[in-house]
């Protein structure tokens, strides 16, 4: 038989934010904090200039990202996620393993979350 593959039925744009946007500014905001301390100048200029020290920067954060969402995919799929303890978790709520239809009917969930960290992650590590 044939396998569907799975659709979402809506975008969290928290989490979007959290493997998209945010790991971005947190990169380019150390990279740049480093920069302009001048503790990494002379080893910047031997390892490739500004561009490539802020691309390793943007590898790493991206790296922690993917491996985040990774575990809080088999966590999320296994035991019925983690609570983060933000205000959006449901106080007093059980948790229980994510059916394989509920587990999908978001995006991006953590399997999206952790390929498209990855992804950037692999496509920093390709440009630098």
């Amino acid at each position: 038989m044939f396998s569907r593959i799975p659709s979402a039925r809506r975008v969290e744009t928290q989490r979007l934010l959290s493997v998209v946007a945010i790991p971005f500014a947190a990169a380019l905001a150390m990279g740049t904090a480093v920069l302009a301390s001048g503790t990494a100048v002379l080893p910047t200029a031997e390892g490739g200039g500004t561009l490539a020290f802020l691309l390793e920067f943007v590898k790493f954060c991206y790296l922690a990202v993917g491996m985040a969402h990774l575990s809080g995919a088999l966590a999320e799929r296994f035991a019925g996620g983690l609570p983060a303890g933000l205000w959006l978790d449901e106080l007093g709520e059980e948790r229980s393993p994510a059916t394989t239809q509920s587990f999908w009917d978001t995006f991006p969930n953590h399997v999206d979350g952790s390929a498209i960290a990855l992804g950037v992650a692999v496509l920093c590590w390709t440009l630098g």
